[in-house]
């Protein structure tokens, strides 16, 4: 009866362990690049200023002149998917007034990376809507 218990328990465990840290595989990458009539400053400001305010994430690392933000999920419950925890975009400098923002293709299969990008999205369309010109009736 023993080796019963001990063939079942190492079965669930071998099962258990085979479906981890699969995420990354079955996700499709976010490969969305959101691009701005913005200066480069106001993008990155805008970006950040997002990302540090979106619930569970915290941001990480900054790097203003290389145009790298990462955020980090503080909301995990396994030690075994920390490499799956931490998302890096990019701002980029188009052209002189317009910017673009995507996520790092290393980071493009982490969950989460959606729903933040569409966060720095709304942001940032309604920092361009406050900067575009009034019509004004004539």
């Amino acid at each position: 009866m023993r080796n019963l218990f001990s063939i079942a328990l190492l079965s669930v465990l071998i099962f258990g362990f085979s479906a981890c840290n699969t995420v990354g595989e079955v996700l499709p990458p976010n490969d969305e690049v959101l691009v701005f009539p913005l200066a480069y400053d106001l993008t990155y400001l805008r970006t950040m200023e997002t990302l540090d305010a979106t619930g569970h994430w915290q941001l990480e690392e900054t790097d203003k002149e290389k145009g790298t933000l990462s955020v980090r999920d503080t909301n995990y419950s396994r030690l075994d998917d920390s490499d799956l925890r931490a998302i890096t975009f990019w701002v980029k400098r188009v052209d002189r007034g317009t910017t673009s923002v995507s996520i790092d293709p290393a980071s493009q299969k982490v969950y989460g990376g959606k729903e933040l990008l569409a966060a720095i999205g709304a942001a940032l369309g309604r920092e361009v809507k406050s900067h575009s010109p009034s019509k004004i009736k004539g």
